[in-house]
């Protein structure tokens, strides 16, 4: 898993991609999840450069991990899930 790359859908939520990617690497809380089709995704917390909080979604592929979906403040669902609490500051699904 040492190649990522950001896919443009990834950026919707006005973050660069220079940022997802130093969140990716400076992730503290990685977890693996499966997902219907049979792929296996990863959820991810990291901090970009200037120390915010970054939730991540990437899919692992032949090429490396792909990062489809990232957004600041994490949501709250990604905080219990990676069992970092969720207290409530980020967006709930």
């Amino acid at each position: 898993m040492n190649e990522v790359f950001v896919h443009e859908h990834a950026l919707v939520h006005g973050l660069s991609e220079e940022q997802v990617l130093h969140a990716w690497r400076n992730a503290v809380s990685v977890a693996r999840r499966g997902c219907e089709s049979g792929e296996v995704d990863f959820v991810a917390i990291g901090f970009d450069q200037h120390d915010r909080a970054i939730e991540m979604t990437g899919r692992k592929k032949p090429f490396g991990v792909l990062i489809f979906h990232a957004n600041t403040p994490p949501t709250t669902r990604a905080l219990k899930e990676l069992g970092l609490g969720g207290d409530g500051h980020g967006r709930g699904h």
